[in-house]
């Protein structure tokens, strides 16, 4: 399948982000913002978009809360972005939370986590774990219903949004109703699957950008790797997971081991939706209103949640017809 025409334009050009490890942090954390930022905040109707900052536990953890219009109480989803776990704030992937509040008619709560290498492996599963318990204790006053939680991310941000099931589902609680998992790999590269060897420089993504986050990201790639909240794939089990929407990108080199998480899942009897859209590249849900393949994610995503997180009532309701 051939790149959507936008991507093909970029991957004929010299990329407007340089490869990862090539410039400074700090740089590169810069060229991504301005490049994600250029737009006006997608232009959806919602009743409110607050900034709050939490006693968070490595220091003040700060999120975005965005609530639809209507009468609540609404579904919650806790959001993580993506950015390798190195890159991305609230604002990066702001055209998502909007998006996906909007579709999905639920209060997202969005978390800025630590990022490293200033805040290696274990800081961002930690604020990630910490934001989860925070928005279900507080589901009231976010006019939420945290028996309609779910998980939501996009890349290292699904990797986050995985290993939070995990933890759950292991702490007993809180209860998660649905996962979303955009094109998060779930594990660490270590093996040469197809898409990793097709897609290895690119485009947008290469190989060696994912080997440098997770390089940056692990202070022990040797140890660490095999920890279930850096590579959920590598939990003892599966079973017990909430539902999962696994949506993937066709032209990534990430693409095989996200799939391969999705599988993991539905072979565990997790109810499971895998979709690989075509002629997409990795981060493509971020180029919502340019892209209709993020679109179509969005709303693919925002209908597994429809189905995930009814109402107690109207679930048993739709039981006993």
């Amino acid at each position: 399948m051939a790149l959507h025409p936008r991507f093909e334009a970029l991957a004929s050009q010299s990329s407007a982000v340089p490869p990862a490890g090539t410039v400074p942090v700090k740089e590169l954390r810069a060229t991504v913002r301005s490049y994600s930022v250029r737009k006006r905040p997608y232009p959806v109707p919602l009743a409110q978009v607050e900034d709050r900052t939490l006693p968070g536990p490595g220091g003040p953890l700060d999120v975005r809360i965005y609530t639809p219009e209507g009468t609540g109480p609404f579904p919650l989803i806790v959001y993580f972005h993506g950015g390798g776990w190195v890159v991305g704030d609230l604002d990066t992937q702001d055209m998502i939370a909007r998006a996906l509040a909007h579709a999905a008619g639920a209060v997202l709560v969005s978390v800025d986590y630590r990022l490293a290498p200033e805040h290696p492996f274990p800081a961002a599963p930690e604020d990630a774990w910490y934001a989860v318990r925070w928005a279900a204790e507080n589901a009231a006053q976010l006019q939420a219903d945290p028996a309609r939680l779910a998980l939501a991310g996009d890349s290292a941000g699904a990797v986050l949004a995985a290993g939070v099931a995990l933890r759950a589902r292991d702490a007993g609680g809180p209860r998660i109703a649905a996962q979303i998992l955009y094109y998060g790999s779930c594990n660490y590269p270590s093996a040469d699957t197809e898409s990793a060897i097709a897609y290895a420089d690119g485009p947008i993504l290469r190989r060696s950008d994912t080997e440098y986050y997770w390089h940056q990201y692990l202070t022990d790639p040797e140890r660490e790797q095999h920890d279930p909240l850096a590579s959920p794939q590598r939990a003892a089990s599966h079973r017990g997971l909430p539902p999962a929407f696994v949506g993937t990108a066709e032209a990534d080199p990430s693409r095989d081991d996200a799939e391969i998480y999705g599988r993991t899942l539905s072979e565990a009897g997790v109810p499971t939706v895998i979709k690989r859209y075509p002629g997409m590249v990795h981060g493509f849900v971020s180029w919502i209103g340019a892209i209709e393949g993020a679109q179509e994610a969005i709303d693919d995503a925002a209908a597994f949640l429809a189905r995930h997180l009814q109402p107690a009532h109207t679930a048993l309701a739709g039981e006993l017809r």
